[in-house]
């Protein structure tokens, strides 16, 4: 999560997200703005983007993004905790590289066996639903 986690505060308590939604609330980027925000020696009032630090002022809101820390893609939900504001060109040369690496990382057989046995354990518990797709992708006899 970013370091400024403390420095930004509590999540809006009038703008709600849904955790699974893909998208974040647009009313988070200006109170993300406005709390991060700090005057410039000019005594403008000015937003750095946590990831190269490039200066914006609220002119240039429309220019920032709403972006996962954890990518949504790697089941990182729509949450405060999970939120960072940054420009454009950062979001467009991070899109995928996080994916990539930790996919690679992934991927690997033993990371998919631990996943395995927690469904498993989810299904015995009452946890999942014994979906008939899932009991197959899982190797689980129907029946059972």
């Amino acid at each position: 999560m970013p370091d400024n986690r403390k420095e930004i505060g509590d999540p809006p308590l009038y703008i709600t997200c849904d955790p699974l939604s893909r998208t974040f609330p647009p009313g988070w980027k200006d109170v993300c703005f406005r709390r991060l925000a700090h005057p410039d020696d000019d005594g403008i009032v000015k937003y750095s983007c946590p990831l190269c630090d490039r200066r914006f002022d609220h002119r240039d809101i429309d220019y920032l993004q709403g972006d996962h820390v954890w990518p949504y893609s790697l089941f990182g939900e729509s949450s405060w905790a999970n939120y960072q504001l940054i420009c454009g060109n950062c979001n467009a040369s991070k899109s995928n590289k996080l994916e990539t690496d930790v996919r690679r990382v992934l991927g690997d057989g033993e990371f998919r066996r631990m996943v395995s046995l927690f469904l498993c354990q989810q299904i015995e518990n009452g946890g999942l639903p014994r979906d008939p797709l899932l009991l197959k992708t899982l190797g689980i006899n129907q029946a059972a």
